[in-house]
């Protein structure tokens, strides 16, 4: 059995979440310095630096730039015809990116969408196709496909619901997977094969794709891992991303600093941020919830509600002046009455006498 390196260890009381704190929080200084001679880099298709930082620490229910990897089965992932037919098959297409522009007519109760051939082309589908589509998802519609567009019989002369209907329209998913967003094939130049990426973070839609290598498939969107795989999950893909993302910077942390935050965030079964809305406005002190922000309602409403504070952290006892628990402070010493009567006082005289 190999020795343990003690260098991994840390002492008792030592103040391993200020540590983890600084630890990630003095790289952000740098991220911002450094943002300044980003200028001749191309710029990447999700958010990174600072603000992916902030993002996932606040934990936001939605990241500005989701992004999904896909990778394909092993029996598929080297031949791109493969890939490009499930790009085809993710990828995500509505009505208004394939529309030139739709037409109401009042009058007459029915409503014409003009396609663009060259982009109905480019996506791998048929007028037809379109129309089927609006069937299934209007019902009770005739569709019919004209020259160069497709008109559909409302059945009604209401303005409200031909107005409705058309917005409706426009918005409606035509083909792939609702949430997937846009996809494109990229491939792996170390290992041949292909894979795709995608703007968008529906992984439970994707994954039930057939042809998708379900073990290796990842987003960026920790909600949706968690709303997928569970809260130990999440909390993985909290610190990978983290760690990712100083990478990133090439910007060195320690991942157990990471580790100990994603902990923090998902230790109570949900992701919670870290700021006033999480973790520090949840915090069992008064003084320590007061220092963070919102200094006078965190005390008025202690005061309302004859909150004690037990005085056990960090925050509390600098604001107070006393020893804080960490370090030698997290140490108390103790004697029994009857072995401090053994110990004989310098000089040979008994005090207590």
């Amino acid at each position: 059995m190999a020795k343990p390196n003690n260098k991994y260890y840390v002492e008792y009381g030592d103040p391993v979440g200020i540590i983890a704190a600084q630890s990630v929080g003095e790289p952000g200084t740098q991220m911002i310095l450094r943002s300044f001679h980003l200028a001749g880099i191309e710029s990447t298709i999700s958010t990174s630096g600072l603000p992916r930082i902030i993002e996932l620490v606040d934990a936001k229910k939605k990241p500005s730039t989701p992004v999904t990897y896909i990778y394909l089965d092993s029996k598929m992932n080297k031949k791109f015809e493969s890939a490009e037919e499930l790009l085809r098959k993710i990828n995500e297409v509505r009505m208004s990116s394939i529309a030139k522009r739709i037409l109401e007519n009042f009058s007459k109760g029915k409503i014409k969408i003009s396609l663009d051939m060259q982009s109905l082309e480019s996506e791998g589908l048929v007028a037809r196709q379109v129309a089927s589509r609006i069937e299934k998802e209007f019902g009770k519609v005739d569709v019919s496909i004209a020259e160069g567009g497709i008109i559909i019989n409302m059945h009604t002369k209401n303005l409200k619901e031909i107005r409705a209907a058309s917005i409706k329209m426009m918005k409606m998913l035509v083909s792939g997977v609702d949430g997937a967003g846009k996809a494109t094939i990229r491939k792996d130049d170390k290992t041949g094969e292909y894979y795709l990426i995608s703007a968008g973070s529906n992984i439970e839609g994707i994954m039930g794709i057939e042809g998708v290598d379900t073990s290796r498939t990842t987003t960026n969107d920790v909600f949706a891992v968690y709303r997928l795989f569970g809260i130990e999950a999440a909390r993985n893909a909290l610190a990978f991303e983290l760690a990712k993302t100083l990478k990133e910077q090439k910007i060195s942390v320690d991942d157990r600093h990471l580790n100990l935050i994603a902990d923090a965030m998902t230790a109570t079964g949900t992701i919670k941020g870290v700021g006033r809305h999480g973790l520090s406005g949840e915090k069992r002190s008064v003084f320590a919830r007061a220092a963070y922000e919102e200094t006078l309602k965190h005390l008025v409403k202690a005061a309302a509600y004859g909150e004690v504070d037990p005085m056990r952290g960090v925050t509390e006892n600098i604001l107070v002046g006393k020893q804080i628990p960490i370090g030698t402070g997290s140490v108390r010493l103790a004697i029994k009455k009857e072995d401090l009567a053994k110990i004989k006082p310098q000089g040979g005289k008994d005090k207590e006498k």
